[in-house]
């Protein structure tokens, strides 16, 4: 049996980089006859996205080398360890960027007829969109990219040209031809553009390409369905292709009536025209929906928060990966649904998985705060500064790194090599977690103070647009303005109070409230647009043929209240207008700029990992990340004190952890190297750090 999983664009990364984090947890496993877990021995990822620079796919790649290093030390000396046994190969599928047309405008440059077709099918600005930026949540240009593509690949293999998707399928056809059975995923969005449209065009290749071995090549795909809103975007949007939240749904609505109609899974193990063995579908109800803190759209500054249906895009994996798919296993061909058991976030919402999620994924966290509060700032020092002092005081440094003064340069560089992978791979995932913390649905965690905030400065602007209308309607009409005086009261209070809120929760929330009126106001008038046409067309009926029998009266009466309705439609085109005008100054002065007052990055309350211990962590990361010349010691030392008195409640349990941080490293430096050399030193000590954090009995 073989694995493998194709990411595609930024969502198929992230939930890549979820995947590196399942694997140094063992929680990609199949299951033996005795019952036993066994972790799948490798997996084989390939990354595809037009967008090189895209910064989800360079932390993504990164967390894999980082992990294969910890991986391949435990791998080369044989040392008992938790976690970490899957081997991860991840490759990037670089298309032939350079040789290929840039951009549709590009590609159609010398065929007039094609030129003519892509300018009433694409806008300017979409046609000259170079793809190496990403297709920006344009599948249509996608789809039109991946066609030339795919069409293409079969000249590149007879040329011989190195390519790491027919290297992909070549190692695939072998492994089938030799009688094995392999699992394929791939994984993205489809509301976005380059997985919406790779995913559809690489599954049907790959179906038609394996067409004579459907016996054995098990394809699934896991969907990803809209599940958070971007920031509004603060650019002029003639100018510049923008995502907008507003469209997600529909494009999801889109993308799956298409793979509908195609035959999306297969009936059984003899339909040779369905698409795929499993499909799993992943989103949110929209109230659940959270705003990304950073939201870019393509290159190095796309590096967009993890969020928790990535980890649970993970687990699909998993499970695909362990389900049988063939023989009396064939019924498990279906499309399937993650459904949430609770209204809470907890371990228990990893249903049979809990217990196992809890001590693999919380042990993972407690080696991070135990690495970063204590190791880390000992094992550099005695490593780079030769600390002899230091290293004599340290129970751990002599159990395992007890020769390294006899280490020549080479092997120095290794070790530090190593101990800077662990450091980085631990980064990683804290980071990870944190951000999985701080973007929960709001449904399933208590409202965060700038979130009630937020939701007052909504209704105050709404206020503010009627009151303001109100003002400008009565100066027009002052015998029509009623409680004019009381409206002009109100407006400066209002603004007052508006301009309090704007500081406390920033000029990015205040626009994307903006946007949020503005959709609000058109909906409204677009309701009463359809009424005004229904009331037209009540009078024309009783004008018309009914007019003889008709009340005089009841038509009067109609009329009036017409003209009442068009004096609401007037205004609501009133109120719609002073919106997109304090929209238009928002993004001209720069408002998206302002930062907000009040905190916008803690973890939110959960029952997974502690908030406190998650954001200590994170803080002391960046403090690590400065030039040690600017770096606040006393800041450093007061959040490695934290830590290490947090360490018992890192993880969320019923009670917390009976081992202190000062028992897990009495016990951490109770082992014994096994084996010689940088890597042996680094794998002893690694696997120590990994038992002497797990308690297992305390779930």
């Amino acid at each position: 049996m073989s694995y493998y999983f194709i990411a595609i664009g930024g969502t198929g990364n992230k939930i890549l980089e979820a995947l590196v984090y399942a694997c140094a947890a063992d929680a990609l496993y199949t299951v033996s006859p005795s019952g036993a877990r066994e972790p799948i021995p490798a997996v084989n990822a390939l990354i595809v996205d037009v967008d090189a620079s895209c910064g989800n796919t360079t932390r993504a790649k990164q967390a894999a080398e980082h992990y294969e290093a910890v991986r391949s030390a435990f791998a080369a000396t044989n040392v008992p360890h938790k976690g970490f046994h899957t081997v991860f190969n991840v490759e990037r599928w670089n298309m032939n960027l350079a040789k290929r047309a840039s951009s549709v405008s590009d590609m159609t440059l010398n065929h007039r007829r094609d030129r003519l077709l892509s300018e009433s099918l694409f806008s300017k600005t979409e046609a000259e969109l170079e793809y190496s930026e990403g297709f920006r949540g344009h599948p249509d240009l996608g789809v039109l990219f991946f066609a030339d593509v795919l069409e293409n690949l079969s000249d590149l293999a007879a040329e011989g040209q190195p390519d790491e998707l027919i290297a992909m399928l070549n190692r695939i056809q072998n492994e089938l031809e030799n009688g094995q059975t392999v699992k394929m995923m791939l994984a993205g969005s489809v509301f976005g553009g380059t997985g919406a449209s790779g995913i559809p065009s690489i599954s049907r290749y790959l179906r038609n390409c394996f067409s004579d071995y459907t016996d054995r090549f098990i394809l699934s795909s896991v969907l990803m369905l809209p599940y958070f809103d971007v920031p509004p975007a603060a650019v002029d949007e003639t100018l510049e292709i923008v995502v907008k939240s507003s469209t997600f749904l529909d494009k999801a609505r889109t993308a799956l009536q298409y793979y509908g109609m195609e035959g999306l899974i297969r009936s059984g193990e003899e339909d040779t025209r369905g698409l795929y063995d499993a499909l799993y579908l992943l989103g949110l109800p929209r109230d659940a929906f959270v705003t990304t803190r950073v939201y870019s759209t393509g290159s190095q500054t796309q590096e967009n928060d993890a969020h928790l249906l990535e980890w649970l895009a993970a687990r699909c994996a998993a499970k695909f990966f362990r389900t049988g798919f063939r023989g009396s296993d064939a019924h498990n061909i279906d499309c399937y649904y993650y459904q949430w058991h609770s209204h809470v976030v907890s371990w228990d919402c990893f249903d049979d998985e809990a217990v196992t999620y809890h001590n693999a994924f919380g042990g993972l966290m407690k080696a991070s705060a135990l690495f970063f509060c204590e190791c880390y700032p000992t094992l550099r020092a005695c490593i780079r500064r030769d600390d002899r002092r230091l290293a004599s005081t340290v129970n751990y440094w002599t159990a395992y790194f007890y020769d390294v003064r006899r280490f020549g340069a080479s092997q120095r560089a290794q070790l530090e090599k190593l101990i800077d992978s662990l450091y980085r791979l631990l980064a990683f995932y804290t980071n990870w977690v944190w951000q999985i913390l701080r973007t929960l649905p709001p449904t399933l965690r208590p409202e965060r103070e700038i979130e009630r905030r937020g939701r007052e400065l909504f209704d105050v602007y709404h206020r503010l647009v009627d009151a303001q209308a109100e003002t400008l309607r009565s100066k027009a009409a002052p015998s029509a303005a009623g409680d004019g005086e009381s409206t002009a009261d109100e407006y400066p209070r209002l603004r007052a109070r508006l301009d309090e809120l704007l500081a406390l929760v920033g000029g990015s929330a205040f626009l994307a409230i903006l946007q949020g009126e503005k959709a609000l106001r058109t909906d409204k008038l677009e309701a009463q647009r359809l009424a005004l046409r229904k009331q037209d067309q009540q009078i024309a009926a009783l004008e018309g043929e009914t007019a003889l029998r008709a009340d005089p009266s009841a038509v009067r009466q109609e009329k009036t209240r017409r003209e009442a309705m068009l004096r609401a439609y007037a205004g609501m085109e009133d109120r719609l207008a002073l919106v997109n005008a304090d929209i238009a100054r928002a993004v001209e002065k720069h408002v998206a700029d302002i930062p907000p007052s009040l905190p916008d990055e803690e973890p939110s309350g959960n029952r997974l990992f502690s908030p406190e211990t998650v954001g200590a962590m994170h803080e002391l990361l960046r403090l690590y990340g400065i030039d040690s010349s600017q770096r606040d010691m006393q800041a450093v030392e007061a959040l490695r004190k934290t830590l290490w008195n947090t360490f018992p409640r890192t993880v969320t349990q019923r009670v917390p952890d009976r081992r202190t941080a000062a028992q897990a490293v009495a016990g951490l430096g109770g082992g014994s190297r096994t084996g010689s050399g940088p890597q042996a030193a680094f794998a002893s000590f690694t696997a120590a750090l990994l038992s002497a954090v797990m308690e297992e009995e305390n779930v």
